[in-house]
């Protein structure tokens, strides 16, 4: 299975399979690029990667591709039958059952009865902007998609971030908020938030305390479903009590971000009496 190339010699998994084939023209610090190869690795789908910049005659490619204009990624599939520019994850994975890829999606794990009653930890943290804030401040008001990226450096996480901050007007829809927390320091933080909305919270862990206190409550990684350190997105009520959530050694195995909004529409129809009373637990 191919990963990556780096280079103008691209390397391709199961070249018999012309049919199921994929090309991906991309660029070594696209974040999109980054997050559909680590989908496309999670889901084990073979495909050969082409980076626009290095490769003059991959450049040529994806501008053919893409009737002149250039975006990263590109991705053709087969001999051409289906060209998909810039794909979200939901979108990808609808390309490739439209070309025949039977693949298993990942899926969230369920939190029951005690685990699903209680809060996470709380700590006020810096914004990538400098002030503080905290999910307390949402409490009985909104239900949080919560995004935890495994490092601060990683264009896979930032690009499953960007993705989870286009979801914010349908999360706004069933009272629910994306938030995302960078593991490293205000400056890291601020890093992400090009290309992400400004109205989406992007806090900065510095050393990761508050994640591992929120992995630690909800009972380390056999609970969350992966590594502690992984890329974690937890699905909280409107009390901050953790629902679901789905972890990867990189967030291409995530659940999507559309499919992180549905559980919310579910969130939003529960009873609004049964959590009023919950208290928070120090960090």
């Amino acid at each position: 299975m191919t990963q990556s190339a780096t280079g103008g010699t691209p390397r391709i998994g199961h070249p018999d399979e012309t049919s199921l084939a994929i090309t991906v023209y991309g660029a070594a610090a696209c974040e999109d690029t980054a997050i559909t190869r680590s989908r496309l690795v999670a889901l084990g789908v073979p495909f050969r990667e082409l980076d626009i910049d290095r490769d003059a005659e991959a450049a040529r490619g994806q501008l053919a591709a893409n009737d002149g204009h250039r975006a990263t990624p590109t991705l053709v599939f087969g001999d051409g039958q289906l060209v998909v520019v810039e794909p979200t994850l939901e979108r990808l994975g609808d390309a490739l059952a439209a070309t025949g890829h039977v693949v298993e999606n990942p899926t969230a794990v369920t939190y029951h009865d005690e685990l699903a009653s209680r809060p996470i930890p709380l700590r006020h943290l810096s914004t990538d902007r400098g002030d503080l804030f905290s999910i307390e401040g949402l409490r009985g008001h909104r239900s949080v998609a919560l995004f935890f990226g495994h490092a601060a450096g990683c264009l896979a996480c930032f690009g499953y971030a960007r993705q989870l901050a286009a979801q914010r007007a349908a999360l706004e829809d069933v009272e629910a908020a994306p938030i995302i927390v960078v593991p490293g320091t205000i400056g890291a933080a601020s890093a992400w938030r090009h290309g992400i909305a400004d109205d989406v919270a992007i806090l900065a862990d510095a050393g990761g305390d508050w994640k591992r206190a929120v992995a630690g409550r909800i009972g380390g990684a056999a609970r969350i479903g992966g590594a502690a350190d992984d890329a974690i997105l937890l699905l909280l009520d409107r009390f901050g009590a953790p629902r679901a959530g789905s972890s990867a050694a990189e967030a291409g195995g995530l659940i999507d971000p559309s499919e992180a909004t549905e559980w919310m529409r579910l969130l939003v129809l529960e009873c609004p009496e049964c959590g009023g009373e919950i208290p928070w637990p120090a960090a």
